[in-house]
């Protein structure tokens, strides 16, 4: 029985449109995570390693250098030299150099660039397991015009010693955040940096971070500072998955921390944090049973909290106890222990469409 050819002049263009429909769609959930770019490679890239093994270094990078501070090598040793490398266009890093050397050894530090000048924050020193102990020291060396340092000098101690702390810095000021100083920490200090690269005695903040954090990480992304994973004692679990937020003042004081509603996808410590643009990463580190190479991923909303934590590109090895720095859109991960020995490689990751982690290479 045929259709009245009315009928098909009406059916014929639904198929037509139910089928253009179905492929737009299937063209545009294909690979929905992994958006296509000419050249484009979900992968992390190695560039040139630096010439000391490090674990538990601290790195930065500044005005077109990138800088690795600090750390112990695979007999235990202090690496006192700093080094740096020349930072390309294409985010190729140059041949590394050793600088001026830290005045005291030490390892799980922090490190600031700001406004001509390197500081060196906190960390552990001493013979390594029991007879370690936190630093309260900071020290500050001039960056050069050829990203060489000057001679480091000793600033402003901390108020307490953190060894496993984080710092950020928000216009002037740096935030020195959590630690071990015998006992894990919830405060946070702040010094302001000087005009003269000096820093002011260091006041601690009256809100301190609700969970006490030891090897976590932090970041910062425009007013609000994020506090994320760490180092718990507990015989269940000794990793934290959780996430705190605090906003800037305008008067550079804290608001009071709050928890936020989206844990990671998983616990770490030893981990690092870093924002591009306006995504919140967490990459490697430790589980606590294991060293960890996922990386996950947050878009944050206009008002800084997160949104849904998602796997993204994860790193080559897997990799603790490292540092990481951040440069216009890419980002370094440098050092740390892997494969049972302090490492000195240095892999690079660009962000593409939608956050996702990769790198760009000429020759698709």
């Amino acid at each position: 029985m045929q259709s009245p050819p009315h009928r098909s002049r009406y059916l014929i263009p639904l198929i037509t449109t139910a089928a253009l429909v179905a492929l737009l769609v299937w063209l545009a959930s294909g690979s929905s995570n992994q958006p296509r770019q000419p050249g484009w490679h979900k992968d992390w890239q190695a560039v040139s390693p630096f010439k000391h093994p490090r674990r538990a270094p601290a790195a930065v990078a500044y005005g077109g250098f990138l800088y690795v501070v600090g750390g112990v090598d695979g007999q235990g040793r202090y690496v006192r030299p700093v080094e740096y490398s020349a930072i390309g266009d294409d985010g190729q890093l140059g041949p590394w150099h050793d600088t001026a050397p830290l005045q005291q050894g030490r390892f799980y530090n922090a490190v600031i660039a700001h406004n001509g000048y390197l500081y060196a924050i906190g960390g552990g020193t001493g013979e390594l397991g029991e007879g370690n102990y936190p630093l309260n020291s900071v020290e500050r060396a001039k960056i050069q015009a050829d990203g060489s340092l000057g001679p480091w000098q000793f600033e402003a101690d901390l108020g307490t010693a953190r060894r496993g702390l984080k710092a950020v810095i928000h216009g002037n000021n740096i935030y020195a955040i959590g630690g071990y100083s015998g006992i894990f920490l919830k405060s946070v200090e702040r010094a302001t940096i000087l005009p003269d690269g000096s820093l002011t005695p260091w006041k601690e903040e009256k809100h301190k971070s609700i969970i006490d954090r030891y090897i976590h990480s932090a970041a910062i992304y425009k007013d609000n500072i994020y506090l994320l994973g760490g180092h718990m004692r507990n015989p269940q679990s000794t990793s934290y998955g959780d996430v705190e937020i605090s906003r800037v003042n305008l008067n550079a004081t804290l608001q009071p921390w709050q928890i936020e509603p989206r844990p990671l996808l998983t616990s770490r410590l030893v981990a690092e944090a870093f924002v591009l643009n306006n995504y919140l990463y967490m990459a490697g580190g430790h589980s606590g049973g294991e060293r960890l190479t996922s990386v996950e991923m947050s878009r944050l909303k206009p008002d800084g909290h997160l949104g849904p934590w998602k796997a993204t590109t994860p790193l080559p090895t897997p990799r603790s106890a490292y540092a990481v720095a951040t440069n216009k859109h890419r980002v370094y991960v440098l050092g740390g222990a892997g494969h049972g020995q302090p490492l000195n490689t240095v892999h690079m990751a660009s962000q593409g469409l939608r956050g996702q982690l990769g790198y760009r290479s000429h020759h698709p």
